[in-house]
């Protein structure tokens, strides 16, 4: 069954009988063949000691990865077997074609927008927010960075929104699990900033908790200068009726309390900002 494959073992994680069986199925094709990549949800699991559940057991598997990680999957498979050529994408470069200088690269890492501002068309043209996965995310980001780009520049219709709709679900990067969240995207994405003497400017970015667990990253430890002090926030407007008007998701009052306390935190954030003047409706009083 497994001598003349090439392999891949998928596995299951849900329940014991499941597990044992995983952990047989992983056994015999190493018996058998001796090159196995597990994936599946068993990839995900940790023992007690922190270290990988699969390695622990079977420590001769080639490479371990968890579900919804094909991208990463396909990079293990292709680490240990040559890729087919393509003529199609082969010429492509690892960092794609782009359009803007070399020294600086968009990084795009969702779709659409769960919000219904009534100024915006942007749900009608692309629907609601879907992510790009973490590991798809991240190694566009390292092959940017490998291209001589030093300047990143993370954008989506609603950056800090990332990975909601999918319930910060968890993703895989270098075989290492981590969720699809802002917080952990920005963290990884410095981290190879930082190794390569880039920086990343954070864009389109809605005032959610979530950036409050970004901003120390801006003022501290190894991602400061490599996470830089600055932020791309939409207000749209100040006054609370027409925020009400536009559907805004946000309170005038609770923002600014909560720009006060990020420059608490990182004295020289920058803020830069857009603004409608001249919304239907709107008064002299309320500009």
């Amino acid at each position: 069954m497994y001598a003349g494959a090439d392999l891949v073992v998928n596995t299951c994680g849900f329940i014991d009988e499941a597990v044992q069986e995983s952990f047989d199925a992983i056994g015999k094709a190493l018996s058998e063949n001796g090159k196995v990549i597990v994936t599946g949800c068993l990839g995900a699991k940790k023992s007690a000691s922190g270290t990988g559940f699969i390695e622990e057991v079977h420590p001769k598997v080639l490479a371990v990865t968890g579900s919804h990680a094909t991208n990463e999957v396909m990079n293990a498979v292709h680490t240990h077997l040559p890729k087919p050529h393509d003529p199609f994408t082969d010429l492509v470069p690892p960092a794609g074609i782009k359009l803007t200088p070399r020294h600086y690269a968009y990084l795009k890492i969702s779709q659409g927008c769960n919000h219904r501002c009534t100024f915006c068309i942007i749900t009608s043209m692309r629907g609601d927010l879907v992510p790009r996965p973490v590991a798809e995310v991240m190694l566009e980001a390292e092959n940017l960075f490998k291209s001589g780009v030093k300047e990143l520049l993370v954008i989506s219709q609603a950056t800090s929104a990332y990975g909601v709709d999918v319930k910060y679900r968890t993703g895989f990067w270098n075989a290492k699990p981590f969720k699809t969240r802002m917080t952990d995207l920005v963290g990884a994405v410095g981290e190879l900033a930082a190794q390569y003497g880039a920086w990343v400017c954070l864009h389109y970015v809605y005032p959610y908790p979530s950036v409050d667990e970004v901003i120390p990253m801006m003022a501290e430890g190894p991602f400061k200068g490599h996470v830089l002090p600055y932020l791309d926030v939409l207000f749209q407007h100040a006054h609370p009726e027409v925020l009400k008007c536009m559907k805004r998701p946000a309170n005038a009052e609770k923002v600014l309390e909560r720009v006060k306390a990020w420059r608490v935190i990182c004295s020289d954030l920058t803020i830069r900002s857009t603004f409608i003047a001249g919304f239907p409706g709107e008064t002299e009083e309320q500009f």
